[in-house]
């Protein structure tokens, strides 16, 4: 084990693998946050049922997606601004690699301070200054693929790449959701704490990792690619991968975000942590077995058609587990949802690549960020909306909110047919 390590790290830039590990664990930790740690924190600090602010009761959802948007603004915010910095950063061990290391070890301390947090004020304080660092990191690393892989390979790369955001996202909630079911059998909230920690221990290993692999040259790119060529369509095409980009991630964070609840009362489960377990292995298996197989081939045919079938996919199975919402139902129909998440998205990061200049990688990546802030607001602030619907007729929120992921999936794929390619 030890030898593959060392193997693996000596291969430095070289590797996807390695361009790719801080990504592997930062995004186990920002979806953990995101679909576990937060809900049930959430209910932690609201004995009454609801909070207060600005002469607002909100109840779960409503709190949950005000503490999920505050993310996502200062993701808006810092991946740019990382990314920029970092495009004129020039250090001994990379332009990239400092940035990691802050945002890294940042957010292995800052991780903890949500124990601590006794109501929503705090936890929000908390919830931000954490997005702080794990963006501060992950803008930068963003840009590693465009580092360091040639363009004739940005299809196959993107698939691997993305797949480690997969693997690690999947592994990574698969252990939290063990860790956070026994601290819901049990009330002791020693093991909230040690999902916490766990997760912490996560980011400092794969940071670790980074460190001392990205230090490494790896093997150059070609002189063709170094070359920062320019376009004429580069603005208009990058606009177009951002609303792609936005709605796919729209449709899939709207699901994501109240997956916890959704399944608990659309399904009327007591403990939704088995079914949620169920839901995240075949989401991970169907996302991260699509993604490489699809960037593969958008690499050797057309990276549109590729978005478009995924598309399709994706809209047929959030509109048919409406109509069909049985517990094995909703795990065949999630299977589709995921085929269409990791083609899209394994696609989506190579025409990103394909669109935006070398030079600047870090800051025009960084503006995917934005994509973010928009399916953040627009998915977690719905959650109000959510609450209210469910008022007026039963789960009437939720399956609004899936018809809604299934219109995501088709505007998607429209925003790409438009794209413009270089002559």
């Amino acid at each position: 084990m030890i030898s593959l390590a060392k193997k693996l790290i000596s291969e430095g830039t070289s590797n996807v693998f390695n361009l790719g590990s801080f990504i592997f664990g930062i995004s186990g930790i920002i979806i953990c946050l995101v679909v576990i740690i937060a809900p049930y924190k959430i209910l932690e600090v609201m004995p009454l049922g609801y909070v207060k602010l600005f002469g607002y009761n909100l109840e779960k959802n409503g709190a949950l997606g005000i503490l999920l948007v505050s993310g996502v603004v200062i993701a808006a915010i810092t991946q740019p601004l990382a990314g920029l910095i970092s495009d004129k950063t020039k250090v001994k061990i990379g332009k990239r690699l400092p940035f990691i290391l802050i945002g890294g070890f940042g957010t292995s301390l800052t991780i903890i301070t949500i124990y601590y947090a006794k109501d929503f004020i705090s936890l929000l304080f908390c919830w931000m200054i954490i997005q702080f660092f794990a963006n501060l990191g992950e803008g930068p690393a963003n840009a590693l693929l465009k580092d360091h892989v040639s363009e004739e390979e940005f299809g196959s790369a993107s698939g691997k790449f993305n797949s480690l955001r997969v693997i690690g996202s999947v592994v990574t909630l698969i252990i939290v959701l063990q860790i956070m079911n026994i601290y819901d059998q049990t009330g002791n909230r020693v093991w909230f704490l040690a999902g916490l920690l766990f997760l912490s221990c996560l980011i400092i290993i794969t940071t670790t990792w980074s460190y001392y692999a990205l230090r490494y040259p790896g093997i150059s790119t070609s002189k063709d690619d170094s070359i920062d060529k320019k376009s004429k369509n580069r603005l208009g095409n990058l606009i177009l991968v951002l609303i792609t980009f936005s709605f796919t991630l729209l449709a899939f964070t709207s699901l994501q975000s109240y997956a916890v609840f959704l399944l608990q009362d659309i399904l009327n489960l007591e403990n939704p942590a088995p079914m949620l377990t169920g839901v995240i292995i075949v989401l991970g298996l169907s996302i991260g077995l699509s993604m490489f197989p699809a960037g593969k081939l958008s690499d050797k045919y057309n990276r549109k058609i590729i978005i478009i079938i995924g598309g399709i996919i994706g809209s047929l199975s959030c509109f048919t587990i409406i109509i069909f919402h049985s517990p094995i139902s909703v795990l065949i129909l999630c299977s589709g949802i995921g085929i269409s998440v990791g083609s899209m998205f394994g696609t989506i990061w190579a025409l990103t690549n394909d669109v935006i200049s070398r030079k600047n990688a870090g800051n025009q990546i960084g503006l995917l960020a934005l994509g973010f802030l928009f399916s953040g607001i627009g998915a977690r602030l719905a959650g109000i909306l959510i609450d209210y619907l469910n008022n007026m007729r039963l789960n009437l929120g939720y399956f609004s909110l899936i018809a809604f992921a299934g219109i995501c999936f088709i505007i998607a794929p429209l925003a790409a047919s438009m794209i413009k390619n270089e002559e």
